[in-house]
């Protein structure tokens, strides 16, 4: 049937988005200025770059799938390209934090791929259930360092300014903003490490709003139970 025959492309299409993952969530990416708006044709030209590379046969002498010297010199026309565009908007490329990654799908005989951040994910290769390398995505470390830090400088400031369940609604608001985020696949442990150590830092600081204590753990576990926090969920599918 139609419907049989349409199977094994849909299962191809699958495949071909886990080698796309990076790309996905370029595209995906929020914008950070308004001018960047016009970057969108140079980004479906990337996106071609890299699926074409995916489907170009191995040739002999080339190293990797569909040929990896192809793909850096690609790289190197998209680098300068988008050097060019953003030069139309009286913007440029910070060169220290601009760099070609050697990013290609793991082989036996071959080096371990790099491990880069990128708008605070940490991309790295990792398995599929099946045991199919696949592009996963984590939180950045040092931008979980951050914002640990963000949320501990205004649990100190806010304290004793404005009633509990203010700061509680407050709190939840910052909760639901990273999970809105960084809720992506492969990310779900680091979002939930995230929330229970911004926890553990609103309970330090409720209890020095005065020289006495305003909970013990107990008390303050079952103040979340009966107010609960956002649930952490994955906002954004890769897969």
């Amino acid at each position: 049937t139609r419907a049989a025959r349409a199977a094994p492309r849909r299962r191809r299409g699958r495949r071909a988005v886990g080698a796309g993952h990076v790309v996905d969530l370029l595209l995906r990416a929020p914008v950070l200025d308004p001018a960047l708006d016009q970057l969108e044709p140079l980004e479906r030209r990337l996106a071609r770059v890299l699926e074409r590379e995916r489907r170009e046969p191995r040739r002999p002498g080339v190293p990797g799938r569909g040929g990896e010297l192809a793909a850096h010199r690609d790289a190197l026309r998209v680098g300068k390209a988008l050097g060019a565009r953003l030069a139309r908007y009286e913007l440029a490329l910070n060169e220290q934090k601009t760099r070609l990654v050697g990013f290609v799908r793991p082989r036996n005989g071959h080096p371990s791929p790099d491990v880069f951040d990128f708008l605070g994910f940490t991309f790295y290769w990792g398995r599929s259930r099946k045991g199919v390398p696949i592009t996963k995505v984590k939180t950045s470390g040092k931008r979980m360092r951050i914002k640990l830090k963000a949320v501990n400088t205004w649990g100190r400031s806010i304290r004793s300014q404005f009633p509990l369940n203010h700061i509680r609604a407050v709190f939840c608001s910052k909760l639901r903003g990273h999970i809105q985020y960084y809720g992506v696949s492969f990310n779900i442990r680091a979002v939930q490490t995230f929330q229970m150590k911004a926890t553990r830092i609103l309970f330090k600081w409720l209890n020095r709003r005065s020289q006495r204590r305003s909970f013990n753990w107990e008390q303050f576990a079952l103040y979340i139970r009966a107010n609960p926090l956002p649930k952490v969920t994955i906002c954004h599918a890769l897969v």
